[in-house]
């Protein structure tokens, strides 16, 4: 039971990263979406510390 209950914080952290990402602005690529799953819960503090995409101006 304990595994499953740590499979579902692991998914539910990853989930919870990018959309803060998405917020953000942060381009997740697929490197950065790999890491975010290796790294599990200790990936949401790193999103903070991304550099977000400058905004695209229109004209």
């Amino acid at each position: 039971m304990s595994t499953y209950i740590l499979t579902v914080a692991w998914v539910l952290s990853n989930i919870f990263c990018i959309y803060i990402a998405k917020i953000r602005h942060v381009n997740p690529t697929l490197t950065w979406r790999l890491f975010a799953v290796i790294l599990g819960p200790l990936a949401i503090p790193l999103v903070f510390f991304a550099k977000p995409e400058k905004p695209v101006e229109t004209s």
